[in-house]
């Protein structure tokens, strides 16, 4: 795999986690100002604002994985060779 192929995806992926983990710190946010509620067919509620904490962080560490994939694939990756003529004359 080379270099433009790990960066492209490691971008795609940035994008989509970006989708996913701003709808998490959304909800996390609603729910810990308070805005959140639940209803079922016993009745409805209001979820603890403590609960939206958590939510909040698991958003922002999803974003690890586009930093660790870009360190995997882009950074590790030897940089292009070129050929070397004498090593080609020999053969």
């Amino acid at each position: 795999m080379s270099r433009q192929t790990g960066t492209v995806i490691t971008i795609v992926v940035a994008v989509i986690t970006l989708c996913c983990s701003s709808f998490c710190c959304l909800f996390g946010a609603l729910t810990l100002f308070g805005g959140a509620t639940w209803s079922e067919e016993l009745g409805t509620g209001e979820i603890p604002p403590v609960y939206g904490a958590p939510v909040i962080c698991l958003g922002l560490l999803v974003w690890l994985v586009p930093l660790l994939l870009y360190l995997f694939l882009v950074q590790r990756q030897p940089p292009a060779e070129t050929a070397d003529y004498e090593e080609i004359e020999e053969i």
